[in-house]
């Protein structure tokens, strides 16, 4: 076959993967996926259009790494909710990156798919590469690292390598005495290089170093949305529930206990009982709260009262002392790591610090409102095990002015 007919294939590869995307177009960095086959499609298109081909455009194309990581996404697309995610890993001196190739188990698993060639893999990490290239070895060992540095419920993800083209049998067995999950079909010794593992220089196309400019740790925070069955199902890992004093007023709200048929004079009033009409919040928050410990800390609960002895109508007050009683209230004591590395300032307060952090060292997923700062948080690069739901404001003081709907 010539080489532009090679090329050619290439290019009917790169959108037929971009196609077979579409079912999975929902998760968290297809996109970005999507962007990385879009700009390799181009190039070859244009190296096509000069009629200038040469044999490494053929050889040294990515699209080999990326049709394993998509065929890994589509294995995997039940309980998929993260692509090419990137977070920091913290050691004692600096900090770096490292890409996630596919978030899966609905963020219980880190995939990273290895595209080499299994006898050029088993040689670099003998110690027969150039001088500084890393070996899948240290790079397992840097995802171990960060994976228990990013838990998912309290609990460090699995770490699994799935290597596209096998590995070698003694370097499987060496991944797996580190803690590595290794897939793949494990082989004997390879007796020779392939020719089209030449151009590699390190072990796929999805590096750290491709990553930079893309770390949002985004799905660090185990973040549910408060609808569908992910409430019921993913956050069911927890028997601790912290209580932020967004989700105790949206509980006790007159909005989600039958008061939501008004027009009121307030806007944003009226935009969360339109909200409240479509999806109500509190069956959901009962979903959740039934089995669970409750608790909120000392500045959670005496801020709640506060608000509902300010701003409370007489059954959002019964309600909440109500509510109270099924609440274990602790003192404040945040978790080291918020202490640590979460620094106050812009949407990171100092009760919600306490709050959140609290929350963290009692190991309890916290219920909140507060989207603003757990995404604030996560920009610094401490994440938080969350619930997630609309907000919802007091609102029986305000039902004598409002029109029924």
């Amino acid at each position: 076959m010539s080489l532009e007919k090679e090329l050619e294939t290439k290019i009917v590869l790169g959108e037929k993967l971009m196609s077979s995307l579409s079912e999975v177009s929902h998760v968290r960095g297809c996109q970005k996926l999507m962007k990385r086959l879009q700009q390799e499609t181009n190039f070859l298109r244009k190296v096509l259009e000069k009629h200038d081909v040469k044999k490494e455009h053929v050889k040294c194309t990515n699209l080999g790494h990326l049709e394993a990581l998509v065929n890994c996404i589509l294995e995997n697309c039940d309980g998929c909710n993260g692509i090419l995610e990137t977070l920091e890993l913290r050691t004692s001196d600096e900090s770096k990156r490292v890409c996630v190739d596919v978030v899966a188990d609905n963020g219980r698993t880190w995939i990273k798919v290895v595209a080499r060639n299994p006898k050029a893999l088993s040689l670099l990490s003998a110690g027969e590469g150039e001088y500084g290239q890393r070996t899948v070895t240290d790079q397992a060992k840097e995802f171990l690292a960060c994976a228990s540095q990013h838990p998912f419920h309290f609990k460090a993800p699995k770490v699994a390598f799935h290597f596209a083209n096998g590995i070698e049998i003694p370097l499987a067995t060496s991944l797996e005495k580190l803690g590595l999950e290794v897939r793949g079909n494990r082989i004997g010794k390879a007796q020779c290089l392939h020719e089209d593992d030449s151009c590699d220089s390190d072990f796929d196309a999805s590096s750290d170093e491709d990553c930079e400019g893309d770390c949002d740790s985004s799905f660090e925070i185990d973040e549910y949305p408060c609808c569908g069955e992910e409430v019921g199902s993913s956050s069911r890992q927890a028997d601790r529930l912290n209580l932020d004093v967004t989700a105790m007023i949206a509980y006790v709200s007159s909005l989600t206990n039958g008061g939501c048929h008004y027009k009121f004079k307030e806007p944003l009033l009226t935009q969360q009982a339109e909200w409240e009409r479509k999806r109500p919040a509190k069956p959901l928050l009962d979903q959740i709260f039934q089995g669970r410990t409750l608790y909120c800390c000392s500045t959670a609960h005496k801020d709640f009262r506060n608000i509902i002895e300010t701003l409370g109508g007489p059954a959002e007050k019964e309600r909440a002392e109500l509510l109270l009683k099924r609440v274990n209230v602790v003192p404040d004591k945040m978790s080291r790591r918020t202490e640590q590395y979460l620094r106050e300032g812009g949407k990171v307060k100092p009760r919600s610090r306490k709050i959140f952090g609290t929350g963290d060292e009692l190991r309890a997923i916290t219920v909140t409102a507060n989207e603003g700062f757990v995404r604030a948080a996560k920009s610094q690069g401490v994440s938080y095990a969350v619930l997630v739901h609309e907000s919802r404001a007091l609102s029986e003081s305000k039902e004598a002015y409002a029109e029924s709907l």
